[in-house]
């Protein structure tokens, strides 16, 4: 059972997580040295941005604890709560809100996200349970939810490694409104199926080495097959490789669901929707999972060509009356203005890289013509690093069907890297949505 959050606010004067204690402090009320205290909320905030970001928390926290009723605010009291959440310090967060409450200040959706950021990059066993009941006590105070505080919610699942209630999230979402997916949805979904894969792949690891595995890892996901005591070494390992290969199936799904909606908003878009955009994070996501899972599932793994051919172009497509049409690439559809990456040098390698693994050297030349016709400003910079060995591409492409005719592909400096290359490890920061 779920607590309240002034309930969940009395019991987090002292909980373990693992082997670190956190107990539950008053907010700080004295200062170092002595500062005059504004009156006017609008001085009284831009008073605790000075203090704060010198470094003096506590004495900005204090400035505000000191100061009159009158002159504080809501963006006041959302600028301790945020300071506090981005460190991690949900039990300080927590106090802060409930000053903010007891002082008669009505909480916002900026309240909100700040306290699932906690939850977030907090360290408590709790976590999940908190941030469950704070997005759920929203329509208590008056606050209707938005994608942002979805987002929010699921970062906290994803921060905890709990895909299985990330995914049931994310299925509850309407299609249409605030609180339909936008890019940071999809992006962190496909992060953690990234992650849950390359975890697995520890997990098969530690079992070819006649290891035992780690249980925890392996029952998250719903959908999939856990290992029970009793069962043989080889047993385990089938189970642990059909895991992997659910994991990226749904991985897939969730880019098929983004790049459907995306398609339908971009041509459909309801005035409460907002339209979905692309950037090179969340394809850098799949395509690295992609790389990951394509020694041992290299059917599921080639989808990635499509994938590719889709977002960027070189490949034609057939409408309803049969006549073959250049389709328009998924990036040039959704590219905004210059508020996301559509095209860097890491995508291009991972692609060029899933293409090569794959022998598909045609895709590599079509691939890079079409990025050259759409996306020129964005491959200037990249021409003198990568047009050498598509040209290399572009020869092996037009060598003889006949195999016995085929010379050994050259081993270019970054074929040579991307032999050596294995599974890359998940990186929070470079998968996390900004």
């Amino acid at each position: 059972m779920l607590w309240s959050i002034a309930t969940v606010f009395r019991n987090v004067r002292s909980y373990s997580t693992g082997s670190v204690q956190v107990k539950r402090r008053a907010l700080p009320t004295t200062t170092s040295i002595e500062y005059t205290i504004p009156d006017d909320p609008y001085l009284l905030a831009k008073k605790f941005q000075q203090v704060s970001q010198s470094g003096k928390l506590d004495d900005a926290v204090a400035i505000v604890m000191q100061a009159k009723t009158r002159g504080q605010s809501p963006i006041v009291w959302n600028l301790v709560i945020s300071s506090y959440a981005r460190l991690g310090r949900l039990s300080r967060a927590l106090r802060a809100f409930s000053e903010m409450r007891r002082r008669g200040f009505p909480p916002t959706q900026t309240t909100f996200t700040a306290l699932l950021q906690a939850c977030a990059l907090g360290d408590s066993d709790k976590a999940v349970d908190i941030a469950e009941q704070t997005y759920k006590s929203m329509d208590t105070f008056g606050v209707k939810p938005s994608i942002i505080n979805v987002n929010g919610l699921l970062s906290v699942y994803q921060r905890k490694h709990d895909m299985k209630k990330a995914l049931e999230c994310f299925n509850e979402l309407p299609s249409v409104g605030r609180r339909a997916p936008s890019l940071a949805t999809y992006t962190i979904l496909a992060s953690m199926c990234r992650r849950q894969i390359s975890v697995l792949y520890e997990e098969l690891a530690q079992l070819k080495n006649g290891h035992s595995t780690d249980q925890k890892t392996l029952d998250q996901p719903f959908h999939f097959v856990s290992i029970e005591e009793n069962t043989s070494h080889s047993q385990r390992i089938a189970i642990v490789r059909h895991n992997i290969r659910q994991t990226f199936t749904t991985l897939l799904d969730i880019w098929a669901t983004y790049a459907s909606d995306a398609e339908h908003r971009a041509t459909n878009l309801d005035s409460d929707t907002d339209r979905l955009y692309f950037d090179t994070r969340l394809l850098k996501v799949v395509l690295k999972a992609c790389h990951s899972v394509y020694e041992d599932e290299r059917p599921l793994a080639r989808k990635g060509f499509n994938i590719i051919a889709h977002v960027y172009g070189g490949t034609k497509r057939v409408d309803e009356n049969g006549v073959v049409t250049n389709s328009v690439p998924l990036a040039v559809l959704l590219q905004s203005n210059d508020e996301h990456v559509v095209l860097d040098a890491d995508v291009v390698e991972l692609a060029i890289g899933l293409c090569d693994r794959g022998k598909r050297y045609m895709n590599i030349v079509r691939l890079w013509a079409s990025l050259n016709e759409h996306f020129a400003r964005e491959v200037e910079p990249l021409r003198r690093r990568f047009e050498s060995e598509v040209q290399e591409f572009t020869e092996l492409a037009n060598l003889p069907n006949d195999p016995t005719q085929r010379k050994a592909p050259k081993m270019t400096m970054f074929r040579k890297r991307r032999a050596l290359m294995r599974t890359p490890k998940y990186s929070v920061s470079s998968d996390q949505p900004k």
